[in-house]
């Protein structure tokens, strides 16, 4: 506070920060904490911004939409903190350092780096090795009931109770589940029968949010939630609803990965799959161009079975080889539980056709005994050019005997799923 005749002491700068969209300021010395999130910059760029002020000893003094570049209306603002506050602080003051500070990170964005000074990690840091790279989507797809979301429910659980398996190795913390399809009943129960089938005595720690509106129109509140909680993973079911538009539209696609993108937290997309012979789940091939990672989920399940076997196939990736595809069987328990555990691809005559040419072959083989190109060609019903390049080129896995003849080598007669 100033008296008559006394030149004001200026307003200190406030220390600021940035979490997911959402700024906080902090100005110690006058007692004066703002928020302010869902900046949004219209087609006359006209920047508003949601904000609210508190005090000490205040407490809340004011809620706001606030247009950064108006004069009357940051003058209004701090007139009504004013007549609010019986502590004498210079609210014009406050107010112009928010607007301007805010609207020159805004306008200004991510800052430049020089890529020869940075020094990134030898490998791709993993949310949930080798499935999901940490600030990078992963979407999974396949058709409808062949237990996607129960898969993701899976891996959320792991990342959840920082559980390891044979197969993956996370990373542990908080996971966001939003919800497009169904119900918080619903999504309870799946998440508690997962973490039952793990053996944990606790229940699931994952936190939920029931969704109704696009994941690009909701994503100021989707910000807050993912900076109040310290998510580190989010799990969006599904890509359809959650698009919020023609899910075949590039334009749909575009807006939702741009607004996954600004979390900046390694996410999992279940999508269903539309249309038979697509590139990924949708028309777009925005939908497998956007994640770092891409799978295709397919099942096999007899009628009135517990047991669902499904097959997850490495579609895409960013950096590095495709990944072999793996089978899960996921089992419904008569005590609540859900189990997922690994299986051999083998186990499961559906999922063959998905393993590699090298493979199919030494399965028939195994089966069959020696064969020959052709022979090979009509029993796993693949090309007999590309069956001769592949074992061709495989002299230690694969030997030729008899007339024209291949034989898989006595080491491989066991195990002839092999890393090439």
């Amino acid at each position: 506070m100033t008296t008559e005749g006394t030149p004001p002491i200026p307003t200190q700068p406030p220390t600021q920060s940035l979490v997911g969209g959402i700024y906080k300021y902090e100005w110690a010395s006058e007692g004066v904490s703002i928020t302010l999130e869902r900046l949004r910059e219209d087609s006359r760029r006209t920047v508003t911004a949601d904000i609210r002020i508190t005090g000490v000893p205040e407490g809340h003094i004011h809620m706001t939409r606030l247009n950064l570049l108006a004069t009357r209306s940051r003058n209004e603002v701090a007139r009504h903190c004013t007549s609010r506050c019986q502590r004498g602080r210079d609210w014009d003051a406050i107010i112009e350092q928010l607007c301007v500070i805010t609207l020159d990170h805004f306008r200004t964005g991510e800052p430049i780096v020089n890529l020869g000074e940075q020094e990134p990690p030898a490998e791709p840091v993993y949310r949930l090795r080798p499935f999901v790279v940490e600030h990078e989507p992963t979407i999974i797809y396949g058709e409808g009931g062949i237990g996607k979301s129960y898969l993701a429910g899976w891996f959320a659980a792991m990342v959840d109770q920082n559980c390891n398996t044979d197969l993956c190795v996370p990373m542990a913390g908080k996971v966001l589940y939003l919800d497009f399809e169904t119900s918080v009943d619903i999504a309870a129960r799946r998440f508690q029968a997962l973490t039952k089938g793990f053996g944990f005595s606790g229940t699931s720690n994952v936190i939920y949010r029931f969704c109704h509106q696009s994941l690009a129109s909701d994503i100021s509140e989707i910000q807050r939630i993912v900076a109040e909680h310290d998510v580190e993973l989010v799990i969006i079911d599904s890509a359809g609803p959650a698009c919020g538009g023609d899910p075949e539209s590039a334009a749909s696609a575009i807006n939702y990965f741009t607004a996954l993108r600004s979390l900046r937290k390694a996410s999992i997309t279940i999508a269903h799959r539309s249309k038979n012979g697509s590139v990924g789940p949708f028309g777009s091939v925005y939908w497998v161009n956007y994640p770092r990672m891409a799978y295709e989920l397919k099942k096999s399940q007899d009628e009135e079975s517990d047991e669902m076997h499904v097959a997850l196939i490495h579609r895409k990736v960013n950096d590095g080889r495709l990944q072999r595809p793996v089978s899960f069987c996921i089992e419904w328990h008569d005590s609540g539980a859900v189990t997922v555990r690994q299986e051999e691809m083998l186990a499961v005559p559906e999922f063959v056709t998905e393993l590699s040419i090298a493979d199919q072959c030494a399965v028939a083989l195994r089966e069959h005994g020696p064969q020959t190109v052709k022979e090979l060609a009509e029993i796993t019903g693949l090309n007999a050019r590309s069956i001769a390049v592949k074992i061709s080129a495989m002299r230690g896995r694969f030997a030729r005997v008899g007339n024209n003849q291949w034989a898989i080598m006595h080491s491989d007669r066991n195990n002839p799923i092999q890393t090439e």
